[in-house]
């Protein structure tokens, strides 16, 4: 017996559950990131209190990643959209979650090994995340425009 592997789009239930676990992973991952970073701040770790680039920037990997992680659970409600047609949901859906994980690990990669004065070419990832996650807040925000009231 044979079985066929599916290629179709996600259905809105899988989509809602995809980003439910998706968000409450990276929700949980930057939280827990970022006490550790307040944990080697309180101890006062050298690599990290002596390096303001690495100190912030990866600051900002750790609140970046906990406010996408927050975003894709609220786009769980948003996951089913009948303003959007289902070929749009499904790239708004991926591309929401590539720019979800691309944004805060820029920011990451940004603060290790970086020369002096300036991040390290990883920080290439967060604006391209950003306009990932911007292009389907803007999708949305069309489509609410556009739905008849």
């Amino acid at each position: 017996m044979t079985t066929q592997k599916k290629t179709e789009a996600p259905t809105a239930e899988g989509r809602a559950g995809l980003h439910a676990r998706f968000g409450w992973t990276l929700l949980f991952v930057s939280l827990a990131f970022g006490s550790g970073l307040e944990t080697l701040e309180g101890f006062r770790w050298v690599s990290l209190v002596a390096d303001p680039w690495r100190q912030r920037l990866w600051s900002l990997a750790h609140f970046h990643g906990a406010a996408l992680g927050l975003l894709n659970l609220i786009y769980v409600q948003w996951a089913d959209t009948q303003a959007l047609s289902v070929g749009r949901r499904t790239i708004a859906s991926r591309v929401l979650m590539l720019g979800s994980a691309a944004m805060p690990l820029g920011f990451l990669l940004g603060g290790i090994a970086h020369p002096e004065g300036d991040p390290s070419l990883g920080i290439i990832l967060a604006p391209v995340g950003a306009l990932f996650v911007l292009y389907t807040v803007a999708v949305h925000t069309i489509a609410v425009w556009r739905r008849p009231a």
